[in-house]
């Protein structure tokens, strides 16, 4: 072999170079050729000295295929690369196995099964990727027993293409495998090749990959929570600059001239049962209204916000949740509507800015607001799903608005002060109203609710402020996604049940909280129950017990308030059990320092402070517990309200079909600490009862005249504290048949005689008498407006009521009625 090299090396150093495209000369080359010569010389003596192979070339054989496997490897790892790059490889999903190894996809993927070197349970994800069949080659879910079936997201070509897995468990836990096939796939057809990408089989966890974890269960997860903190970090470093008059960064948006609806959009493809949350950080600018919407079923919604008083103006859209407004310092507010998305759709997102809420209206070419980010994102997670959070990025489309970059205006501010101050302020000065939540009359379950949506791990806050009437056990109840039982004794201010705690805020009012955390991805109903004294649900209520709910607070995560009309469980927003009723304003808390003129009392003492907080509890007919006139009294003059009405009642005892003494019967409900007590009765005992009417100076119940002095008789003995004071019954318009003055009852007697009744026993009694009837403007002449039937008050005849006693309470106030 050596004299083989250098016969061809002589021949190459005689006639030169054969074919050179620079054609050197020969004395060009000599040097180099005599030092090759003596290389080859010195390389066939030592060869011949040794009669083999030398030490130094036996050690570069070695070397050399040592240098071979190397490049085997690389050339292995390029070509995946390669086919990675081929295929248009996505980003790894985490899956708990993959198997090397044929399973029974009718009976072998199932909890509890060993599947690639891992025991597996129910709802988890493993790969199949040496099956026999390479078709039902893929991504299966671990199901509780019998047949598996694709995961729906790698069920069709365009999702198994370019498919990367990553496994957590397992014998290829921390390996990373790919679907290898280039063309299209069709289910059961085709042969699915899925084989191994990277990462180290035989030491899956590298000790750089643990580490680079920080403590989190995936890289996936680290970066998440690095994403949280550093937004966090951002927005309050913004926030800070802005508190000592630094300029942020910024843009301006300015809308166009003409009739205009100015917009930034971006379209979006949502995923039916995600929450998500359309955030924006804007500050106004001449402009102080913004909107952000999507119109599209199935994710619809609008939310409308005032950048200069910093108020949510309004929602609407069939899958909106809630909207809330947070101020950040210097004008500058956080804006959010959250969505609960009912079905996959695509279509433009939108953030629009108008000059008073109108679209479209007329711009001028030249105001605007500032806006810093728009961001949509999953509930509980930071990542923004849109390309980019800045609005001049080309990523969002401009609509009749032009998008400039620039930084906030500079003055220095102050962040606001938090909701907590104001509820300190109201706790000390104002007044908070309050519903009150009355059972059904039989076996029950009374509750009142809304439904709201959890996502699995999400921090749960709910505070519910209360206060006893009848019933003082209320409890907090929800049987999914957030699991829980909590009981509050509004007596004895004591919690019971998981999460539950209670902290008594004065007369009797006490804020009652539920922290959990959510378990699952769901709605759930979230229920203030009535409990009776004992036992749970359900029980036999009677009809009229209840208790009172101030107000009702969801936060999910730290956020903003869930529940629509937190503040009044009367409205349609809550969804009543059977038989439940409720009465709006039916209660009262006023702070230590709360006066007159909170309430409505003039600068001077009008009669109004005397009332405030007084115990009031009425008696009357189906007018009362309707609550219309009720409410209207509790509302304005902060006396705290227990109503004992019954429809179709009288006083006295009846002589048609109707049962006797509904109303009377009533006084032993009334409290002992009672204040007031107010006596709207003769109505019925007229036109439904047809009560004897009898003569003054009677004292038993068997006529009417005696049934009102035998009340008085019997408050005084259940209250004795109480001012007792008659409200005159009021007639029926002409329209109404039984109910009416100048009709004659069976009895012989006409609605004046038992309106002069009340008259005349208040007077023999020294009890107070509001003529309701003879001066409300309540009455036979009536407007039609006033009531539902010709004798029933509605919202509007309730305040004409209302009002009129209130201006008889006050007057009575002033005269030293309610004093000792």
């Amino acid at each position: 072999m050596a004299n083989e090299i250098r016969d061809a090396f002589n021949t190459v150093y005689a006639d030169g170079p054969v074919l050179s495209p620079t054609n050197p000369d020969k004395k060009d080359i000599r040097i180099i050729g005599g030092l090759l010569q003596d290389t080859v010389d010195d390389l066939d003596t030592r060869i011949n000295a040794v009669g083999g192979v030398p030490a130094e070339l036996a050690a570069l054989d070695v070397r050399l295929d040592d240098a071979e496997t190397e490049l085997a490897d690389h050339e292995t790892r390029i070509d995946n690369v390669e086919s990675l790059i081929t295929i248009g490889a996505k980003t790894p999903v985490a899956v708990t196995a993959i198997s090397t190894a044929n399973i029974a996809i009718a009976s072998g993927v199932v909890n509890g099964a060993t599947i690639g070197g891992a025991v597996v349970a129910t709802g988890q994800l493993v790969v199949l990727a040496e099956q026999t069949a390479p078709a039902e080659n893929g991504a299966y879910p671990v199901v509780a027993a019998g047949a598996t079936a694709r995961s729906p997201d790698f069920d069709t070509s365009a999702e198994l293409l370019g498919a990367t897995f990553a496994a957590t468990d397992g014998t290829q836990a921390g390996t990373v495998w790919a679907v290898r096939n280039t063309s299209a796939i069709t289910l059961g057809t085709t042969a699915i090749v899925i084989t191994h990408s990277y990462g180290s089989p035989g030491n899956p966890t590298q000790a750089e990959v643990t580490t680079a974890r920080q403590g989190e269960s995936s890289l996936s997860a680290n970066l998440t929570a690095m994403k949280a903190s550093t937004s966090t970090l951002a927005l309050l470093a913004d926030s800070l600059a802005v508190m000592g008059g630094l300029g942020v960064s910024t843009t301006r948006l300015v809308e166009g001239s003409g009739s205009v609806s100015p917009s930034v959009y971006r379209s979006y493809s949502f995923v039916s049962g995600d929450t998500i949350e359309h955030v924006v950080v804007a500050r106004a600018g001449e402009r102080a209204m913004l909107q952000l919407i999507h119109t599209a079923a199935g994710a619809a919604y609008t939310a409308n916000f005032n950048l200069e008083e910093g108020v949510v103006v309004s929602t609407s859209g069939a899958n909106i949740v809630s909207a809330s407004i947070s101020a950040l310092g210097g004008g500058w507010f956080e804006c959010k509507a959250v969505v609960l998305v009912a079905s996959n759709v695509t279509n433009n997102v939108q953030a629009r800015m108008s000059a008073a809420g109108n679209l479209p209206y007329a711009g001028d070419g030249t105001s605007g607001l500032y806006i810093r980010s728009i961001i949509l994102r999953k509930q509980g997670l930071t990542a923004n799903l849109f390309p980019s959070s800045d609005p001049a990025n080309a990523a969002f489309t401009k609509q009749n608005v032009t998008v400039t970059t620039t930084t906030s205006p500079n003055a220095p501010s102050l962040i606001t002060l938090p909701d907590t101050v104001e509820e300190l302020y109201i706790r000390a000065i104002g007044r908070m109203s309050a519903t009150k939540l009355v059972e059904p009359s039989g076996s029950a379950s009374p509750s009142v609710y809304q439904a709201k949506s959890v996502v699995s791990g999400d921090a749960v806050v709910w505070k519910v402020i209360a206060k006893k009437a009848e019933r003082y056990r209320l409890n907090l109840f929800s049987n999914n996604a957030a699991i829980f039982n909590c009981t509050f004794d509004l007596e004895n201010g004591t919690a019971s049940g998981t999460g539950a705690s209670i902290v008594a805020l004065g007369n009797d009012w006490y804020e009652c909280t539920v922290t959990v955390t959510a378990t699952a991805s769901a709605s759930t109903n979230w229920q203030h129950r009535i409990f009776a004294a004992s036992g749970t649900h359900p029980y036999v209520g009677d009809g009229a017990s209840g208790l009172y709910v101030q107000s009702s607070k969801l936060h999910l995560n730290g956020g903003a308030n869930l529940f629509g009309d937190s503040e009044n469980l009367s409205t349609s927003a809550w969804t009543k059990s059977a038989g439940v009723t409720t009465v709006a304003n039916a209660a009262l808390y006023l702070g230590l320092l709360a006066n007159g003129a909170d309430i409505g009392g003039d600068p001077y003492e009008d009669g109004s402070t005397e009332l405030i907080a007084l115990k009031w509890a009425a008696l009357g007919d189906s007018i009362t517990i309707a609550g219309f006139y009720t409410s209207v009294i509790a509302s304005q003059t902060g006396m705290v309200l227990t109503n004992l009405g019954v429809s179709g009642a009288s006083l006295g005892q009846s002589t048609t079909a109707y049962a006797s003494f509904g109303i009377y019967n009533q006084i032993a409900n009334i409290p002992a600490d009672t204040e007031v007590v107010t006596i709207a009765a003769g109505i019925n005992d007229f036109g439904a009862q047809e009560v004897v009417l009898g003569v003054l100076g009677q004292t038993t119940t068997a006529t009417f005249y005696g049934a009102l002095w035998a009340a008085v008789v019997a408050i005084r003995t259940q209250a004795p504290n109480a001012k007792i004071i008659f409200f005159v019954p009021y007639s029926g318009d002409p329209t109404h048949a039984t109910h009416r003055i100048m009709r004659t009852n069976g009895q012989g007697n006409t609605l004046d005689q038992f309106m002069r009744a009340v008259r005349e026993v208040a007077l023999l009694t020294s009890c107070a008498y509001l003529d309701v009837g003879g001066e409300s403007g309540l009455g036979y002449f009536m407007p039609a407006s006033y009531t539902s039937d010709g004798l029933h008050i509605n919202a509007v005849g309730g305040l004409r009521y209302g009002t009129y006693c209130v201006e008889g309470l006050r007057r009575l106030s002033r005269a030293g009625y309610f004093g000792i």
